[in-house]
């Protein structure tokens, strides 16, 4: 039998406070040379009509998407910060887990962009930039 070990992760919020719904989701992720953009679907407003979020960081080095299952360890732990959906991690998340497997520690920053369902773990050096987003789904 498998036992539960919390993961000890320290988190810190990063823009303003948004409630992170449940039915809340990444909508899309775009990798190009000008960097990485998570859009975040936060609500359905009328009409198919979305409000959300672009999440931009200019200089990442590294990305993943993970689906909520897979990061109960970090949201179980006392340090994960809720009611913010851009957290820096500061311990305890995807670096730490690299430089466990590499056996070395490397210099770099990591966020975490959270919704009620997908989630993505980015390295970026420089924090992102936040922008208000309304967009229509596709019939």
């Amino acid at each position: 039998m498998l036992k539960y070990l919390p993961m000890r992760i320290e988190t810190q919020p990063f823009g303003p406070p948004l409630d992170v719904h449940p039915s809340s989701d990444i909508e899309t992720l775009k990798f190009s040379s000008e960097g990485l953009v998570a859009r975040v679907a936060l609500e359905v407003k009328a009409e198919r009509q979305i409000r959300g979020l672009d999440v931009s960081f200019k200089d990442a080095t590294a990305f993943r998407y993970l689906d909520e299952v897979e990061l109960a360890t970090y949201w179980r732990s006392e340090g994960f910060v809720r009611g913010h959906p851009v957290l820096e991690v500061l311990q305890g998340g995807w670096s730490d887990e690299l430089a466990g497997l590499q056996g070395y520690e490397s210099r770099r920053r990591e966020w975490l962009v959270v919704t009620g369902n997908g989630c993505v773990s980015v390295f970026a050096m420089v924090p992102p930039t936040l922008e208000e987003a309304e967009w229509h789904l596709e019939r």
